[in-house]
Order: structure tokens, then C-alpha cells, then sequence
């Protein structure tokens, strides 16, 4: 059974909560993560993560929902508060019944490694150096939604743990493996040290090929440049690949969400992808 420590006041258990939300080095230091959402709450808690403490309103009765998360979520801390401080710790207009705070997973290298090994035709997306968490976010939901094994990120980028990238993945973050490499050169070691090295494909406005040109139906890496300044010089000498998403139009390139969203479509077609609906 949680422990119940009501709130009553804007003390350093507050601060906690609020500063996990806003504080990327605070959150990598303490090994947690501010949450909050339906959707992300109950994917969360399908994917078995690991609640460290949830706060509610006081004074408000809660719905059958936020008790059966409650139980389901076997939080060791729960801070009851009265409803203002709740709405402080949100950024939603309607905020959610719960705010809550979940240990950071620790296996992060290992999981990815596991998911490539055992998918039968690996496609993983690699972001370089990313950094809105946003669009960070928006990759992750298509990787999810069209059959990527893993998404990984290279250099200083956007925390997977941000509550924007929480947000804009609508919870899929927690069923998509994910893991940071330092460097362009420690994933590139990484990816050719798997069983079956993939090929791998970056997209460019320079790209060599079309995208609809290249052969997607084997193990696949898609390389998704920085948002201002695209790939890097070393992802595109690392690149088997360098292709290009034919557009109409003022504007030279797309966002980067809806291009890797666009490029994984593709990938997904040409392996006889038929959805779930």
C-alpha cells in the first residue's frame, strides 16, 4: 500500500514535482520524470513503469478512473493537495485528475539492443541531435505507428523524458525502445556491431534519390537531421543512402516530424504494411 503525505503547502515535495516538470538536469539527476494525461498515464502503467509517487486534489472526489490508475500504478508515495496547487503543476487548460512522478528506466542501451535483435526485419529511427522535444515526440508516435523497433537520438538533444515529448508521443514513448548516443561515431559502432548491420538512410532536400527509389524491405536505419541545420557532416558520410522527399512548393523542405512520419510510410509500404484497422 502507498504511504499517503498530504500536501498543504508549497514545500520541497512541490517543488519536486514542479521542478521534474520544467527541469531536464534536475530530472536526469534524480532519476525521474513529471507525468501527467490520461493517455500517458494509462500507457505508462500498460507498459509496467515504475510510479514513484502520484498527487490529487484534496477536495475533489475522485473518479472511478483515477482510483483504478491508482491501484493499478502501485505508486509508493501519494500527495493529496489542495485543487490550486494540482492546477500549478499542470500545463493543460483541463488538467488532468493526477500529476505523477516515475523512476526513469535504467536499461536503456540494453532494451534497444534487445528490441533489434529479436524484430525479424529491424527498421530503426535515428534522430541527430533533435531539438525540440515536440517533434521529438511526434518521430516517436510514428516510429510507433509504423512498425519502428526502436527510436535512438545522437549529440545534445531533446530529453525523451520532457513532458512536450511525453505529450506529443500521446504515451507511445513507453512501448518504443529509446536510448542517447554521445556521439555519431558511438551509434555508428553501435549499429554495425548487430547481428545483421542495417543499411543506412538519411534524408536530404540534396538527396541523391527520390524516396520512393531506394529498397526499404531489408534491416533499415532512417537517419532524421536537426531540425534548423539537418544532418551533420559525419551522419552523411556515414549514410549508405541519401535520399530525398519530392515536394511541391514555396518552401525548400518540411518540418521534421512530417517528413520522418512521410519516409516511415514509405518504409512501411514497401513491406506490405496493412495497419491494424
Amino acid at each position: 500500500m502507498p504511504e499517503i503525505r498530504p500536501l498543504r503547502a508549497r514545500n520541497d515535495v512541490f517543488q519536486l514535482y514542479e521542478t521534474l516538470r520544467r527541469n531536464r538536469e534536475k530530472r536526469t539527476h534524480m532519476k525521474l520524470y513529471f507525468l501527467e494525461g490520461v493517455h500517458p498515464v494509462e500507457q505508462a502503467i500498460a507498459a509496467r513503469e515504475q510510479f514513484y509517487a502520484i498527487g490529487y486534489a484534496s477536495d475533489k472526489r475522485l473518479s472511478g478512473w483515477a482510483q483504478d490508475m491508482i491501484a493499478k500504478a502501485a505508486p509508493e508515495l501519494l500527495h493529496p493537495m489542495p485543487a490550486d496547487m494540482m492546477a500549478e503543476l499542470s500545463d493543460r487548460e483541463n488538467p488532468c485528475e493526477l500529476v505523477c512522478l516515475i523512476r526513469q528506466r535504467s536499461d536503456a542501451p540494453a532494451r534497444v539492443r534487445r528490441a533489434i535483435e529479436a524484430a525479424p526485419n529491424p527498421l530503426i529511427v535515428l534522430c541527430d541531435r533533435p531539438n525540440t522535444p515536440g517533434n521529438l515526440g511526434t518521430i516517436i508516435r510514428s516510429a510507433d505507428a509504423f512498425g519502428a523497433c526502436c527510436v535512438i537520438t545522437t549529440g545534445h538533444s531533446a530529453d525523451f523524458y520532457d513532458s512536450q515529448c511525453i505529450r506529443a508521443s500521446i504515451g507511445t514513448l513507453f512501448h518504443v525502445p529509446f536510448c542517447n548516443f554521445p556521439s555519431c561515431e558511438e551509434a555508428v559502432t553501435f549499429l554495425r556491431s548487430l547481428p545483421t548491420p542495417p543499411q543506412i538512410v538519411g534524408t536530404s532536400a540534396k538527396g541523391t534519390a527520390s524516396l520512393h527509389e531506394a529498397d526499404f524491405t531489408g534491416p533499415t536505419v532512417l537517419i532524421v537531421g536537426n531540425e534548423t541545420f539537418g544532418m551533420s557532416r559525419a551522419w552523411k558520410e556515414a549514410c549508405d543512402l541519401l535520399l530525398r522527399i519530392p515536394i511541391y512548393g514555396a518552401a525548400s523542405s518540411l518540418n521534421v516530424g512530417c517528413a520522418a512520419s512521410i519516409c516511415l510510410y514509405e518504409i512501411a509500404r514497401q513491406r506490405n504494411f496493412d495497419g491494424h484497422r
